[in-house]
């Protein structure tokens, strides 16, 4: 558990094509944190929830 969100909701729904994805959030201006090696990626909002892709 990361403290720095406690209170905050975290989603992870599984995807396929999670570069394809990636490509496209950036075209909307949405940044995420680095993808880590088992395939997750962390999509976290101002208000502290998070969105995870799992491939």
């Amino acid at each position: 558990m990361r403290a720095e969100w406690v209170g905050g909701a975290m989603i992870t729904p599984g995807v396929t094509g999670l570069d394809d994805i990636l490509t496209g959030l950036a075209a909307h201006g949405i940044g995420h944190e680095p993808v880590e090696t088992y395939g997750n990626v962390v999509v976290p909002d101002p208000d502290g929830d998070s969105l995870s892709l799992s491939e």
